[in-house]
């Protein structure tokens, strides 16, 4: 007997499209994710100096940056290191870490004691950037990026903020130089108009937020217990003359 031939139909798997919701989402993450990259990218010239090597910090002679953008990709710190030759020790700080270390810079072929920034420096880059842009707006020009430099102009002075402001073709648009202890503006070459004073002071004089302190909480009161006494118990009514119990009672019936 011939045995009949089966046929069997293969069916392809259905492809299940992933639904809408988890497409936004994630999309949202991806997002998330390249807004922190950002933030860690645009780590400001203090914040890369708490990055540093513990000593380092206190012997820092020089900052440059180029394209902020404003903030910069990464920011060059020259050290003065008295064991190199030269006196330069320079560290790249980029996405919130140190990744380079090195005894030669493009900036600076030495360094000596007498260059390096001391204590003081208040004004961060991010607000010295706000200025740039303030006086770019106050100007109408379209200000695209800036090079940062920060070092003192001799023995005894002040640490200064050099920034170069630059249009989207790379032409030179203006020069901001402030005092980075104060944001004391020492001149504005290529700015012929000064924002509104109450502007600037907004930016300089606002409160960073990485100083703030939260509030001291107060402690609570502490109050002494006051002790509860023992209610006094209800005094019985003493009966009258002629009530039950009474004297008259009592008389005749010694009760």
């Amino acid at each position: 007997m011939e045995k009949s031939a089966v046929a069997v139909k293969v069916v392809p798997p259905t492809s299940h499209p992933m639904p809408r919701k988890y497409l936004i989402l994630a999309g949202a993450l991806l997002c998330a994710g390249a807004a922190a990259h950002g933030e860690t990218a645009a780590t400001t010239a203090l914040g890369a100096l708490k990055l540093l090597p513990k000593g380092s910090a206190a012997k820092v002679a020089l900052i440059e940056a180029r394209e902020g953008k404003p903030a910069p990709s990464r920011w060059h710190i020259l050290v003065h290191d008295p064991k190199e030759e030269n006196g330069v020790r320079e560290f790249v700080v980029a996405n919130g870490e140190v990744v380079a270390s090195r005894n030669l810079s493009q900036f600076a072929e030495s360094l000596s004691a007498d260059e390096v920034l001391g204590e003081g420096i208040k004004v961060d880059s991010d607000r010295v950037a706000k200025l740039a842009q303030q006086y770019a707006d106050a100007n109408k020009l379209e200000l695209a990026e800036m090079n940062f430099e920060l070092k003192r102009d001799g023995e005894g002075a002040v640490p200064i903020w050099n920034v170069t402001c630059l249009d989207a073709a790379g032409n030179e648009l203006g020069h901001l130089v402030l005092t980075a202890t104060k944001g004391t503006i020492v001149s504005h070459e290529g700015f012929a108009t000064d924002p509104k004073p109450a502007d600037t002071a907004l930016v300089l004089h606002a409160d960073p937020i990485a100083d703030k302190k939260p509030p001291t909480p107060k402690k609570p009161e502490v109050r002494k217990a006051v002790p509860v006494g023992t209610p006094a118990a209800a005094e019985t009514p003493k009966a009258g003359l002629f009530q039950h119990g009474g004297p008259i009672q009592r008389l005749f019936t010694g009760h």
